[in-house]
């Protein structure tokens, strides 16, 4: 149990705000907003531990949380959708409770609502940013996946921001902000990691592809690929392969 509870932490975005609140004589809503992101949690941990991946940590934001797993970049898209739902449903469920119990606690279901609505926004690294790139994965390639979601994301992220103002989200839009920053830069890096798993590690797959180039950019999750190589065609390790022993070579 103690061990669980050392992967729980709570951000200091997440300090600061509740001090903020706190302050303001907002001691009520702190508890049940507070409440409200450990069950949305409680939902995703729900499907990780069903998929058997092993959680890093929990870190507790005031909208929400961010829940680190030790899952590739490769992870099944439908594992990934799943997950990313998790939270969602959870919350979807607590307030079914809360009608059937006919619990007439309006700041209760104000705020569980607000914060369904906020996390299935595709805003890195909200939960709508990964369900969106589990959908898109089943269709696009990994390198295509990244480009839209950040365009997406950031398209979102400014309309929420001018939406929004001028309101008490500072402490909010400064977090995404921040992370959307992070996650262009690290954007790169990413899908080299996707495509160096793809070399070192072999995958469950669904759908089998070819392709009449040797464009390893087009690899997709969850799909075996092979590329056209004069008159046979090449596994997408070889290709790989081929790849990084040429960037040896430079």
């Amino acid at each position: 149990m103690k061990k669980h509870l050392k992967k729980w932490q709570i951000n200091n975005f997440t300090y600061l705000y509740f001090l903020i609140a706190l302050c303001c004589g907002y001691f009520k809503t702190t508890i049940l907003i507070f409440t409200i992101i450990i069950i949305h949690e409680l939902g995703h941990l729900f499907f990780i531990k069903i998929f058997g991946y092993q959680i890093i940590k929990i870190d507790i934001y005031p909208f929400g949380g961010l829940t680190k797993i030790n899952a590739p970049i490769n992870i099944s898209p439908n594992h990934e959708l799943i997950i990313s739902l998790g939270g969602i449903t959870s919350q979807s469920l607590f307030l079914l409770i809360i009608f059937l119990l006919k619990i007439n606690n309006e700041d209760l279901i104000f705020y569980n609502i607000i914060i369904i609505f906020f996390n299935t926004m595709p805003i890195f690294p909200l939960d709508g940013y990964k369900i969106l790139s589990a959908l898109l994965s089943k269709i696009f390639a990994f390198t295509k996946v990244i480009k839209i979601t950040n365009i997406v994301s950031n398209i979102t992220l400014i309309i929420f921001i001018i939406i929004t103002f001028p309101t008490k989200n500072l402490i909010i839009d400064t977090f995404l902000i921040i992370q959307s920053l992070i996650m262009i830069k690290n954007s790169h890096y990413i899908q080299e990691r996707f495509f160096l798993e793809r070399y070192l590690y072999s995958f469950p797959y669904q759908k089998i592809i070819s392709h009449n180039n040797q464009n390893y950019k087009l690899m997709r999750k969850n799909t075996l690929h092979f590329f056209k190589n004069h008159n046979s065609y090449i596994h997408e390790k070889e290709l790989l392969t081929n790849h990084y022993n040429n960037l040896t070579k430079k």
